[in-house]
C-alpha cells in the first residue's frame, strides 16, 4: 500500500453572493477531485487545535499526528529529541515534496526526507506538474511508502484577494496535479490511499488565515465509498463525518492496512 497526501493550503473558504452563494471550492470546476469525491469518504476536520494560530507549522503538526505544544520547539535545534521519528510513528518510509521553509522544519525535526519542489519561473501549471512527477519518482523510483504534497499558492490568491484567481488556481491543481497523479497512480500494479485536503482555510475576503475546520477527502484504491456528488465544504459538513482535532486523521488515514 502506498500513502499520498496532497495538502492544499488555503483551499477552503467561505460563500461568496458574487459566486452564488458557493464557496470558490465549489465553484470551480474540478472535474478530477468530483469524481473521486463520489467513491470517497468525505468529511470535515479542524487542524488548528483551539488557541493556536492558524498557519503551517501548528496545522501540519496536527495532520502529522504530533503534540501541536512541541510547535514552539522548532526552533530550538536542541529539543529535535522531542519530536519522535516519523518511521517510528508509522513504519512508513515518509517524504515531503514543498518549497515552505515550515515543512522543511517539521521534516528535520521528524526525519521525514525533504525534497525541495522546483518552482518554475513560467506557469503554475509547470509547478503542479513538477511535484507530480517528484511524487511519482519518491513512490516509485526511491520507493517511498508515504509522500505529503504541499501546496501554497492558493494561500498566495487568497492573501491577494483574489477569488478569480483562487478559482482558477484551483482548477489548475485539479487539472495538472491531482488528475495526473492519480491516473498514474491507478496505472501501477499498487494499492493506494490518497488523502487530499487545505492544511488550514485562509479567506479570500480577510486576505488572511482562520482556524475554522476543512474539508477532506480520503480515496482507497481497493475500496469504493458512497461519498458526495462533488468535493466541497457543503456536502462535506452534511455528511457528519467530522475530526474535531487533526491528529486522528493520520491513524483514520493509515487503519485499512
Amino acid at each position: 500500500m502506498k500513502y499520498v497526501v496532497v495538502l492544499c493550503e488555503g483551499l477552503s473558504d467561505e460563500i461568496f453572493d458574487e459566486l452564488d452563494g458557493k464557496t470558490p471550492l465549489a465553484a470551480a470546476k474540478t472535474s478530477h477531485m468530483d469524481t473521486l469525491a463520489r467513491v470517497s469518504e468525505i468529511g470535515m476536520v479542524h487542524t488548528i487545535p483551539k488557541g493556536c494560530n492558524p498557519d503551517a507549522i501548528n496545522a501540519n503538526l496536527a495532520i502529522f499526528g504530533y503534540d501541536n505544544s512541541l510547535a514552539k520547539e522548532l526552533d530550538n535545534e536542541e529539543s529535535k529529541n522531542l519530536f519522535e521519528d516519523f518511521y517510528t510513528k508509522t513504519g512508513k518510509r515518509t517524504a515531503i515534496i514543498s518549497d515552505d521553509g515550515d515543512l522543511k522544519k517539521i521534516a528535520a525535526f521528524t526525519d521525514m526526507e525533504f525534497i525541495e519542489a522546483k518552482v518554475s519561473s513560467e506557469t503554475l501549471k509547470a509547478d503542479y506538474a513538477a511535484k507530480k512527477d517528484a511524487a511519482i519518482s519518491a513512490l516509485f523510483d526511491k520507493d517511498f511508502d508515504f509522500v505529503i504534497i504541499h501546496e501554497k499558492s492558493l494561500e498566495e490568491a487568497s492573501k491577494s484577494k483574489s477569488v478569480e484567481k483562487k478559482i482558477l488556481d484551483t482548477e489548475c491543481i485539479d487539472a495538472y496535479l491531482i488528475g495526473p497523479l492519480v491516473e498514474e497512480m491507478q496505472g501501477r500494479d499498487v494499492e493506494f490511499r490518497l488523502l487530499i485536503m487545505p492544511d488550514f482555510p485562509v479567506y479570500a475576503r480577510l486576505g488572511s488565515a482562520t482556524s475554522d475546520a476543512v474539508p477532506y477527502l480520503l480515496y482507497d484504491s481497493a475500496t469504493e465509498e458512497e461519498g458526495c456528488q462533488a468535493y466541497s465544504e457543503k456536502l462535506a459538513k452534511e455528511t457528519g463525518n467530522f475530526f474535531d482535532e487533526g491528529y486522528p486523521l493520520l491513524n483514520h488515514l493509515l487503519s485499512e492496512e
